[in-house]
Order: structure tokens, then C-alpha cells, then sequence
């Protein structure tokens, strides 16, 4: 008899234990949700889009402010800032950069001013509700697809340019962003991708343990249902239907496979934000004529110790290449 009250009593204990346990990652879950689709950042945005307007008029180039409509199911006013290092902007490719996770337009001033140095036109995003673009929260590419084919459209009806000669270089959710959007687009000649990740829900887990510092392993029904309350969220917010797609539909790896341009996946190999292991899967599914290169001693994108500052010269020596071989630019517009 003693024996049966006390298996019953700790059978009891142990489901009382798990119901807390499930009872508070809900909570937690409901809470750090909003997090996943903020604009927020693991650490505040130092650039400013001043700054990066005057550097472009600086080096010489004709410069505009883009404004316009966002993807159709939200079409707030979005932002992006567009330069040309000529008098015609017609006839020349366009690089579209594409910032990451609390980032803004103005993190890209030295990739831009090297890309109006080889003779690109540039196209300089602020993505949807990041710096001074509408929208109250982001969608990893599910608007933001839409949104940039509407940058493109402005800047081609406005400056003239060719969306059939296009360069995409992307920084963290920037570069899965990139994928996501370059998927199927045969106007996309070359990505440069730094620091993707190849699983959005692994990625939420991880960025969930940095911004709390929490470990992975505690955070895991968590971030489950953080995810999932995002997901219902936007979903609310958007008034989808259900078969309308959502976050759920994002799958840079996926959409990988649907990328016909050549890649060059770049990381550091001491980035601690997108640890290397989230590109694994990206690698092996790389389109033909792509390149990898594993920065050593460098750590993430548009931080003091991304690749470009740890190995500056390499760098540029590789982005010039890359995009001269990708996406050449007529030497008579130069």
C-alpha cells in the first residue's frame, strides 16, 4: 500500500513537474515571440543614413531617395537609397545589398562606394520596419520578396535600370533573405552571401540563447512555441487565409535549390551570431560555379570582426572577382 502511494505520488510530482515546466516555455514563448519579428538587433545599429548619403555624393555619384509601396498585403512606404557613378544609370548592372536583423542602409557605405568604383549602379534598402521604412514587424522574406521586386521596379522605371543584370549581396538574415529572393529570379546573376543560415527554426533557438543568454538546450519547447506564435501572429496581422503562406514558408534551403546564379557563401569561422554549422546544408546545395570562402580568425558580418576588416585586402581582392566574373560591367560606361 505504501509502496503504490508513493510510485502514485511521484508520478504525480513528475506530471506536475512537466506541466510547470510546459506552462512556463508557453509564457516565455508568447513573450520572446514578438522578438522574432522586431527589428531589433542582438546589438544596436551605429550607422547613419546621412553619413552614407553624403559618402556617395562624395565619391562622385548622382544619388536618390526611393520611395515606395510595399508587398501588396501590407503596402506600407518603404525607403531605399539609389546611386549610379555616372550620368546613365541605363546599361549598367545594379548591386542590391540587404541588410540583416536590426541592421539599415547605411552598414553597406564601404561595399557601395567599392561597387561605384568597379562601375555598378547601387540599390540601398532600408527593409521593412528597419530604419526609415514603414512596417510594424519583419517577415523573413515572405513581404520582403515582394518588397524588394518593387524597389527594383522603382529604380528601373525612375533611373532606367536593366532588372535582368542583377547582384545581390547579403549579411545574415540579409543573405537568407538574398536566397529566398533570388530563387527563380533570372534577372540574378550573383549572390555574395555572408553568414546565411540554411534552418529558420534552429536559427530562432540560437538568436533566442544570445539575446537571453540562455543555452540552446534549455530554450528548445521555448522556441518552438516562440515560432509558432510568430507564425499565428503575422498570419493575424496579414488576415491569410490558409492556404496564403506565412513564415512557415520560408526555406532558404529550399529555395536554394531553386537558385540558378552562382553563390559565393562567405563566413568567419569564429562568427558566434551565425555559427558556421548553420551553412552546412547551404554548401552542399550550392548552384554550379559557386565558391566558399571560410574567413579564418573573422567573425560576423558588420561587426569589428567581420571578414572584411579581419582580412581586408583578401576581401576585396575576392568581391572584385566574383562580381567581375558574374556580373560584368561594360567598360564603355565606365
Amino acid at each position: 500500500m505504501r509502496r503504490n502511494r508513493a510510485g502514485r505520488f511521484f508520478v504525480a510530482t513528475l506530471l506536475g513537474g512537466a506541466g510547470v515546466s510546459i506552462a512556463a516555455s508557453w509564457v516565455a514563448g508568447r513573450t520572446l515571440s514578438r522578438r522574432l519579428i522586431s527589428a531589433e538587433g542582438l546589438v544596436p545599429a551605429r550607422e547613419q543614413r546621412d553619413v552614407l548619403l553624403a559618402a556617395l555624393r562624395g565619391a562622385g555619384a548622382r544619388v536618390d531617395e526611393l520611395r515606395h509601396a510595399g508587398s501588396l498585403r501590407d503596402p506600407v512606404e518603404l525607403v531605399a537609397a539609389f546611386a549610379t557613378p555616372g550620368a546613365e544609370a541605363a546599361g549598367r548592372p545594379t548591386l542590391l545589398f540587404l541588410h540583416g536583423k536590426g541592421g539599415n542602409a547605411a552598414e553597406w557605405r564601404p561595399e557601395a562606394l567599392r561597387a561605384l568604383d568597379c562601375g555598378y549602379n547601387v540599390l540601398l534598402p532600408d527593409l521593412r520596419a528597419h530604419g526609415q521604412s514603414g512596417g510594424r514587424f519583419v517577415t523573413h522574406g515572405f513581404l520582403e520578396k515582394e518588397d524588394l521586386a518593387n524597389a527594383i521596379a522603382c529604380a528601373r522605371d525612375r533611373h532606367g535600370i536593366d532588372s535582368g543584370r542583377l547582384g545581390v549581396h547579403g549579411c545574415s538574415a540579409g543573405a537568407s533573405l538574398a536566397i529566398e529572393f533570388a530563387a527563380n529570379r533570372h534577372g540574378v546573376r550573383a549572390l555574395w552571401l555572408e553568414s546565411p543560415y540554411a534552418d529558420p527554426k534552429a536559427m530562432a533557438r540560437h538568436y533566442l540563447s544570445r539575446a537571453t543568454g540562455l543555452p540552446p538546450w534549455l530554450l528548445g519547447l521555448t522556441s518552438r512555441f516562440a515560432v509558432g506564435a510568430a507564425v499565428a501572429h503575422v498570419r493575424r496581422e496579414l488576415s491569410l487565409g490558409p492556404d496564403a503562406g506565412g513564415l512557415e514558408t520560408i526555406d532558404p534551403l529550399r529555395a536554394i535549390r531553386r537558385v540558378r546564379a552562382p553563390v559565393c557563401l562567405v563566413y568567419g569561422e569564429k562568427d558566434e551570431l551565425v555559427p558556421a554549422r548553420f551553412s552546412a546544408r547551404l554548401e552542399a546545395a550550392l548552384p554550379p560555379g559557386s565558391q566558399i570562402w571560410r574567413a579564418p580568425n573573422a567573425g560576423h558580418c558588420h561587426h569589428d570582426d567581420e571578414p572584411a576588416r579581419v582580412a581586408t585586402a583578401q576581401y576585396d581582392r575576392r568581391w572584385r572577382a566574383f562580381f567581375g566574373r558574374h556580373l560584368p560591367v561594360d567598360r564603355d560606361d565606365l
